[in-house]
């Protein structure tokens, strides 16, 4: 399992268009992809999953990957955060 920590940096945090680009990253992946906010665990791969995290900018989030292509799923994952999902 990896365990990443990291910070949404977009400005409108995980909103419908978002919860979208990370849904489809994630299921690019055999692995598991679960975020941690606020002691919850919420499904990547589920677009409800992201919008219900409700992380906003700023905000540190606790992503976990596991499984067989989890390197993989990983720096998809984290290039994903570092681009701000696409946005400013």
């Amino acid at each position: 399992m990896i365990v990443k920590e990291l910070q949404v940096q977009n400005q409108l945090g995980f909103h419908a268009r978002v919860a979208s680009r990370i849904t489809r990253c994630a299921s690019g992946f055999e692995s598991l992809v679960c975020v941690k906010k606020d002691g919850k665990r919420f499904d990547l791969k589920s677009v409800t999953g992201v919008m219900m995290a409700n992380a906003k900018h700023g905000d540190m989030v606790t992503v976990e990957i596991d499984g067989a292509d989890e390197q993989d799923a990983a720096q998809a994952i984290e290039a994903l955060f570092a681009d701000k999902f696409g946005e400013r």
